[in-house]
């Protein structure tokens, strides 16, 4: 057998070596100039279903809706879902066409028999509905969505949200809402600081709004609300003239010359700090939605006007 070998030279040898060395070293070598490698992290995007308003979780948006309140009616049209609408209450007045939808009653006595006939996928209310009527139209195929009264700017707020989800999904629910009440919201912050303090007196009875209604707090956007949150519905006179406050404010249908003597005495019915609420922004205040924005600006105008000393002495209110 014969064995078979090769002899290198010294200096063959070395340079092999020497190349196998510089082979390995630019493999484990890092060069500081250049940056390390950024590794994408993707994020999954945020379904928009389901959704979860109250005890309900919708898993798709509703393809029809029935309201039985004026207020929803207009926030669903507002945030562009009129399209789903297809029912409303016998008192929805807004938007403009809006009563050539099916009348379904109201918050308070819904036609049950149109709402079935109708067929809503979804029916929505401000006040309770009969457990039977529910049983009814659930039955049928109607899912009822109570959402209650917003007691504050801030719970309007969330009214927005929340039917923006259910109708928008969930993702982009926040961001229809600041657009729906960007407006408003920057209206009532100009009006920060234009009444020192204030009393809103709803009826001749001397019923106050507290900052525990949604009129005591949108009005505590002007000012100090003196009724606080006084959880009682009517004030005597002396209580009222015991707060002092700096304006009056009252509907059109309680004159001033019709206040019992303690109030209309106070400095602020004598010297014309008073504002005086129309129809329009009454209906405002009861039946929130974004559209509150030109109520603000009327009331900052009639608190200029007082200021400026332009008002009519008996501020309308004498008649």
């Amino acid at each position: 057998m014969y064995k078979f070998s090769m002899k290198f030279p010294a200096a063959a040898a070395a340079a092999i070596m020497a190349a196998t060395a510089l082979m390995l070293c630019g493999c484990t070598e890092i060069d500081e100039e250049t940056p390390a490698p950024v590794t994408e992290v993707t994020v999954p995007a945020e379904k928009p279903y389901p959704v979860s308003v109250g005890s309900l979780i919708f898993n798709e948006q509703p393809g029809s809706v029935g309201s039985l309140s004026p207020a929803i009616t207009e926030i669903i049209c507002e945030l562009g879902y009129s399209d789903k609408l297809i029912g409303r209450s016998s008192y929805c007045n807004y938007p403009k066409n809006v009563d050539q939808k099916v009348s379904l009653g109201s918050a308070a006595n819904p036609d049950v028999d149109a709402i079935i006939d109708t067929s809503p996928q979804l029916l929505v209310s401000h006040s309770p509905i009969a457990k039977k009527d529910i049983t009814a139209l659930e039955n049928a195929g109607v899912r009822v969505w109570i959402i209650s009264a917003p007691e504050s700017i801030e719970e309007l707020y969330k009214y927005y949200t929340d039917i923006a989800a259910v109708f928008g999904g969930k993702p982009d629910s926040e961001e229809a809402a600041d657009t729906a009440m960007k407006p408003l919201l920057s209206a009532l912050h100009s009006a920060e600081g234009s009444m020192e303090s204030f009393i809103y007196i709803m009826s001749p009875d001397l019923a106050v709004a507290s900052d525990s209604t949604f009129a005591g707090s949108f009005f505590s956007s002007f000012g100090k609300n003196a009724a606080g949150d006084s959880e009682e519905i009517s004030l005597t006179a002396e209580q009222i003239a015991e707060l002092d406050p700096q304006w009056i404010i009252l509907p059109s249908s309680v004159p001033a010359s019709r206040l019992p003597e303690e109030v209309s005495s106070l400095d602020a019915v004598q010297s014309g700090r008073v504002i005086i609420l129309d129809d329009e922004i009454l209906e405002r205040i009861e039946r929130p939605t974004s559209r509150l924005e030109t109520a603000v600006y009327d009331i900052l105008d009639q608190i200029k006007a007082v200021n400026n000393g332009d008002s009519e002495d008996d501020q309308q209110n004498e008649e």
